[in-house]
């Protein structure tokens, strides 16, 4: 038994921003919610089945400095592009919990 409640923290993937969409790997039989952190560039995160895709006009805007928790099932995926000027070094993180 655990002394401390809270998420049991699976795999933490980083992510360099840019204006191509960046897939995360297959979310594990598990997984069902994932936390999504941004730093200093906002993002859209689109969450689906394997291959999906993000772009600038669907999926769901995050801003600067964000943390946010989604629901997920097991088998899905996560994809992330950024919303702002490419070349600058943006990053965000997906880190899986079950």
């Amino acid at each position: 038994m655990r002394s401390t409640p809270g998420p049991l923290t699976r795999a933490t993937m980083v992510f360099v921003l840019s204006a191509t969409s960046q897939p995360t790997s297959t979310f594990g039989t598990q997984t069902y919610q994932i936390r999504v952190a941004t730093t200093d560039t906002p993002c859209v995160v689109k969450i689906g089945q394997a291959t999906v895709v993000a772009d600038t006009t669907s999926g769901h805007v995050m801003g600067t400095n964000v943390v946010d928790y989604f629901c997920v099932t097991p088998g899905q995926q996560a994809a992330l592009i950024a919303l702002g000027a490419p070349g600058t070094v943006k990053a965000a993180s997906i880190t899986e919990m079950s």
